[in-house]
């Protein structure tokens, strides 16, 4: 079946190490693009901070921002979907992380909040997304509705991981979490996440998830990854995940993205090459009545 979409995460996909698109990923996407295929930014990233990737890469499609909760038009900021976490959800998690003192940061209306602008996390994040961050109490929110909440911890400690598990049992299936790095652990609201949000997007445009490829690297992509036909693990992947799909590419850092599209657009190129030399071969017995001569090569 014609590949008509491809989604990509950033972080640990698309982008290397140091956050950038290479230029052979850059030139076969655009290609391919040029070629009709769509190509879908899907992201826990904030909007704000995915937005400059798709200029970059001059995509003419919405970006899938916040692990789905999120989807809008980059080219006029138009908001298509959005679904934050319910009040009480967000309540409940930023007290009880206060309370065994891990970092919280909160989302909304495009901005990110914390109460605490000189730690490690902080800084941490702000250099991770280039983005700046909000300074305000967590008890002074008119509205509770957040995009999102991120637990962080960089020293991704034994403490910080039951944390995160007692909130899967305390919440449960009230909200839906995963980790999209081993120190930042995510919370959204129950009905979202990157594979249910890019199958009703791929729908909007006419595409089956069958005709999708997708590419990702952490916890936070496997129900896109499982969602697709086509569900691409990086090689910088966790073993987990790599267990869990059915494509390996190579790393991040070496250009698996374009990889694995030039491996497979290639491949089918080369199927209909073989079909049309068949066809041409079946004409030429049939009109001709000699009996093509086949070689192997490579003896």
């Amino acid at each position: 079946m014609k590949i008509k979409a491809i989604a990509l995460d950033l972080d640990g996909t698309l982008l290397t190490s140091d956050k950038k698109i290479s230029d052979i990923n850059k030139e076969v996407l655009k290609y391919l693009e040029n070629k009709g295929v769509k190509i879908f930014i899907v992201t826990g990233r904030t909007y704000i901070s995915a937005k400059p990737f798709a200029q970059e890469l001059g995509i003419d499609s919405s970006i899938i921002a916040y692990n789905g909760a999120k989807v809008i038009n980059y080219k006029n900021d138009e908001l298509i979907f959005n679904l934050p976490l319910e009040e009480k959800y967000s309540k409940k998690i930023i007290k009880m992380a206060k309370e065994k003192g891990f970092h919280v940061n909160l989302y909304q209306n495009n901005k990110w909040f914390v109460e605490e602008l000189d730690n490690d996390e902080t800084r941490h994040y702000a250099n991770h997304t280039g983005l700046t961050p909000v300074k305000k109490s967590f008890d002074s929110f008119d509205d509770y509705s957040m995009t999102k909440i991120t637990i962080q911890n960089m020293e991704n400690s034994k403490e910080f991981n039951e944390f995160c598990d007692e909130i899967k049992d305390v919440l449960g299936n009230d909200v839906y979490t995963a980790k999209s790095q081993s120190f930042l652990f995510e919370v959204l609201n129950k009905n979202v996440n990157k594979g249910l949000v890019l199958e009703k997007v791929l729908k909007s445009y006419g595409i089956s998830t069958e005709e999708c490829v997708a590419f990702g690297d952490a916890n936070n992509d496997l129900e896109m990854l499982t969602t697709v036909k086509y569900g691409v693990a990086m090689g910088n992947s966790d073993i987990e995940l790599k267990r869990q799909v059915n494509y390996v590419t190579d790393t991040n850092d070496n250009n698996g993205v374009a990889k694995f599209l030039k491996k497979y657009f290639f491949w089918h190129i080369f199927e209909f090459m073989i079909k049309f030399i068949n066809i041409k071969i079946k004409i030429l017995k049939f009109s001709t009545g000699y009996q093509p001569v086949y070689f192997k090569y490579g003896g």
